[in-house]
């Protein structure tokens, strides 16, 4: 055979085929056949109107115009497959590029620089794939290595992934892995442990499992169901943990609670309130109404006019604004505005202006200064050292 010659398969017509030195010219509707388990093309394939293969595939490039291709077996070309409409592969594929108006699907192993597809692309084994996206949605059942996934509506990650970056225009849910970058339009899903430097989303992020984040932002509400380990957490309205919170800060419009412990070395600020079922840790703890722990350790702790504080108190500054009221404090210094009210105190500094009140017992190292005005229950009692909480 001529290496230049051309193989014409017939419109609807069925041909088998095993190696074509040439180029394959396939009409609409037809099927080729794989006389020994797989046709090597060595030049391109051509269609109009969509084909079907029975077997394996390879070729420099497989191109289909007005129809769609289903191979039933690998698909290995050295540039790129294209289909019109869909470009269906019923095996493992390796290719430069995959691409389809409306959908790619894969069913095996998929290895590839780029994947698109103008509504889906679906890939139920495991991947290598450099970029993959989709006008609409993007699903990876498998394991493996993913450089960018994109979706117009929705992404789903099944599989393991070390991934870069994945985004999709409503929904993402990953099952697991670890990724530079996942945002969400509305809402983003993590379901396994998982480690992601920047998740955000527009309304819901929510981590099912064990999660590692650098940094994750989300304009409504965050919500946790193990523990979350973090630099930096944000939320519009509010950020829940049933397991613990451990990182360098953490803000929510509202309410920032944890089921166990909450340590925000650097800052924790809350609009309403701030609530750990056991210990609360952190550098600056500041909310609008309530700190509530049945341990507060911080550098500095405040609390919004009309607010409360529930727990132990043990900080380096204690601010109490007017009409705040506290039971039990610890701290180097305390500063007791109008109004404000404790019972416990135990500080090296007290300060209390005109109108705040305490109530129990007091010991102070260093200084107490009352405003006149100031109502002090107790007698106060100079020490030569404080005593640790209890």
């Amino acid at each position: 055979m001529n290496p230049k010659e051309i193989i014409v398969v017939k419109k609807r017509s069925r041909m088998k085929l095993s190696i074509v030195d040439g180029d394959l010219r396939i009409k609409k509707g037809a099927t080729i056949i794989a006389k020994e388990g797989t046709i090597v093309v060595n030049g391109i394939v051509l269609n109009k109107g969509g084909f079907k293969c029975k077997g394996n595939l390879e070729a420099r490039s497989v191109e289909s115009d007005k129809g769609s291709i289903i191979i039933y077996g690998d698909l290995k070309v050295d540039r790129e497959a294209s289909a019109d409409k869909k470009l269906i592969v019923h095996g493992d594929v390796e290719a430069e590029s995959l691409s389809a108006g409306m959908t790619v699907s894969v069913d095996g192993k998929c290895k590839a620089e780029s994947i698109s597809g103008g509504m889906k692309v679906i890939l139920k084994g495991d991947v290598d794939v450099e970029n993959i996206s989709a006008g609409m949605k993007a699903e990876i059942q498998g394991n493996g290595k993913v450089g960018k996934i994109s979706a117009g509506m929705r992404t789903n990650v099944y599989g393991t992934i070390e991934g870069g970056k994945v985004s999709a225009g409503m929904k993402a849910v990953l099952i697991g892995g670890s990724f530079e970058k996942a945002s969400a339009g509305m809402v983003l899903i993590t379901k396994n442990d998982i480690k992601i430097e920047k998740a955000s989303a527009g309304m819901l992020l929510k981590f099912k499992g064990n999660a590692t984040v650098e940094n994750a932002s989300v304009g409504m509400a965050m919500k946790v169901s193990k523990n979350l380990t973090f630099d930096k957490i944000s939320a519009g309205f509010r950020i829940k943990a049933g397991g613990e919170l451990s990182g360098e800060s953490a803000s929510a419009g509202f309410s920032i609670i944890g089921n166990s412990n909450v340590e925000v070395r650097t800052s924790a600020s809350a609009g309403f309130k701030c609530k750990a079922a056991k210990n609360l840790v952190g550098g600056r703890i500041s909310t609008g109404r309530k700190i509530i722990a049945k341990h507060i350790k911080a550098k500095q702790v405040q609390v919004g006019k009309r607010g409360k504080i529930i727990g132990i108190v043990e900080a380096d500054r204690v601010i109490l604004l007017p009409r705040v009221s506290a039971s039990n404090i610890y701290a180097t210094e305390l500063e007791m505005q109008e109004k404000s009210k404790a019972k416990n105190v135990f500080a090296d500094i007290i300060i209390v202006e005109s109108g705040a009140r305490l109530s129990g017992k007091i010991q102070y190292t260093g200084s107490l200064e009352a405003e006149d005005g100031a109502k002090i229950k107790g007698k106060p009692e100079k020490v030569k050292a404080l005593p640790s909480p209890k």
